[in-house]
């Protein structure tokens, strides 16, 4: 194996193996040629990469060649069964003899399995995925695309590929475009410096990138490694958006379940409170006194009862708000504790009426006593239903879109058509009566237009993936990735344990 890129090759793939032994512990690879002649350093490797468990017997210090053999068959079956790693023609006597030319295809087929068959980019694998991925994160990157990264080899020689990639994930870490594009010594070692910075090791060096054509073999290695630790940070980023926005979503329901709670105990309280004077029968002694009366009595009528009766009509429809939210996101309905229910409320505001107006008979029969004619002009404002962006569009106000007034709620919201009937197509989808659209039908299209539908599973995975390897709960510390108020909202509600807060129950309960 001629050349210097085969050099360049043994340190990269060294580099690359070594750095996964440190991380269990296990002596590096110093020579390659004779570091696996025994067995013992491709039975680590298999543990290190794969767990899989290290043979009950082998030779831990063969010096004779049978034992040797024995060892790299077990080796070999750890990797080629265990690990199904396909090592095409290799041998136990390739390792025994120091076959290097076999030995860097052996260790080439690990990490082209390990590292880079694993990596997926809108269906296509291992290289071209790897490549996709890297074309993906580099769009625009001037000196990068155009013309875009093509190959593992060439294109990466400037460092601006590895800059681009950097500064896509972490632009905190360095200003792209104050780059001076011919340096480039400067550039591959600002991107080497901070990539390793990030955690991810340094498989290569300037001097290896800094040649009319590096090794393909040792660029994909190291670029997988940009992968897998930017890759982890998009997953990490999307769940704990997904998290946040489920905690959001809980957070408004709660404030808003709340509000409801704490108006409907003060209209209650109000009906309890405010009529107190209707339980003292005088309704004095002379024509005036008991016109006072129902003078009172009409301006607690007009003024006190009308206004909480509107806030009847307001409370209700904050509750109908509340249930529809939940709806259309894929939540169970919320309970009104028993005393704050609907009918509760409504109960008791019709006691209250028919309390004022067993009151008003006997005021009034007693204003009857008197000879002098009553003159009662008693009236009630008549309150009108909560107004929304459907009575906007509902022109004929018979409570239903036809074709024509949907159409225009389509277009207030940029809702474009194919043609006719493609329109129409929806408008049938949409129709939940014979004449057309009802609210109820009008609510949930407009939630398919506008809301992001999420689920128990995603949320809990989100979840777990911020857990980490404790998929069921969440620690204390690992809670600071989220906003104080959302922090406190789980602390509050979720069950904790000695492992930590209970975030699946807490999940499971918000959508049962």
């Amino acid at each position: 194996m001629p050349g210097d890129w085969v050099a360049v090759q043994k340190k990269t793939f060294t580099k690359w193996f070594n750095n996964h032994l440190r991380k269990k512990g296990y002596p590096v690879i110093t020579d390659l040629k004779t570091d696996f002649s025994d067995g013992i350093m491709l039975m680590r490797i298999c543990n290190a990469l794969y767990n899989v468990k290290m043979p009950r017997k082998y030779n831990k210090k063969p010096r004779m060649t049978p034992h040797k053999l024995d060892n790299l068959n077990q080796a070999m079956k750890m990797l080629e069964v265990k690990a199904e790693v396909k090592t095409n023609f290799l041998k136990n006597t390739h390792l025994l003899d120091g076959d290097e030319k076999m030995i860097m295809g052996m260790l080439w087929s690990i990490i082209l399995h390990y590292a880079i068959n694993g990596i997926s980019v809108d269906d296509l694998t291992a290289k071209e995925g790897l490549l996709l991925w890297v074309q993906k994160k580099t769009a625009g990157y001037a000196g990068v695309d155009p013309p875009k990264v093509r190959n593992f080899h060439r294109d990466w020689t400037s460092g601006l590929a590895f800059n681009a990639l950097i500064h896509k994930h972490h632009p905190e870490l360095l200003d792209y475009d104050a780059l001076d594009h011919k340096d480039q010594e400067g550039n591959l070692t600002k991107a080497l410096d901070l990539a390793e910075q990030l955690g991810i090791p340094r498989l290569m060096d300037v001097e290896d990138l800094m040649v009319s054509k590096p090794d393909e073999r040792s660029v994909m290695t190291y670029v997988a490694e940009f992968f897998h630790a930017f890759a982890s940070s998009d997953v990490r980023e999307q769940a704990l958006r997904r998290a946040n926005k489920f905690l959001a979503f809980a957070r408004a329901i709660e404030e808003r379940v709340n509000e409801y709670e704490r108006r409907a105990n003060a209209l209650l309280e109000w009906t309890d409170e405010s009529s107190q004077f209707m339980d003292v029968k005088d309704f004095g002694s002379t024509i005036q006194e008991a016109q006072d009366v129902l003078d009172y009595l009409k301006s607690y009528v007009v003024s006190d009862i009308s206004v909480h009766k509107g806030e009847l009509f307001d409370v209700l429809g904050l509750l109908a708000e509340i249930q529809t939210e939940l709806q259309v996101n894929g939540r169970p309905p919320y309970q009104p504790p028993q005393g704050l229910t609907p009918d509760d409320l409504r109960a008791a505001l019709t006691a209250l009426d028919k309390r004022v107006s067993v009151y008003h008979t006997a005021a009034t029969a007693h204003r009857f006593t008197f000879v002098t004619k009553i003159e009662s002009g008693l009236s009630e404002e008549q309150l009108t239903e909560f107004k929304t962006s459907f009575d906007h569009f509902d022109a004929n106000k018979n409570n239903v879109l036809n074709a024509v007034e949907f159409k225009a709620v389509c277009m207030v919201n940029n809702v474009p058509f194919r043609d006719e009937d493609a329109f129409l197509e929806v408008f049938a989808k949409a129709s939940d009566s014979p004449d057309g659209v009802t609210f109820e039908g009008y609510i949930a299209f407009m939630s398919d237009l506008a809301a992001d539908k999420d689920t128990a599973d995603q949320v809990a995975s989100s979840f777990a993936a911020l857990a980490g390897a404790n998929a069921k709960y969440i620690s204390d510390e690992q809670l600071n990735s989220f906003a104080p108020e959302d922090a406190d909202y789980i602390r509050r509600n979720a069950t904790k344990t000695d492992e930590g807060y209970d975030f699946a129950g807490l999940v499971n309960r918000s959508y049962e």
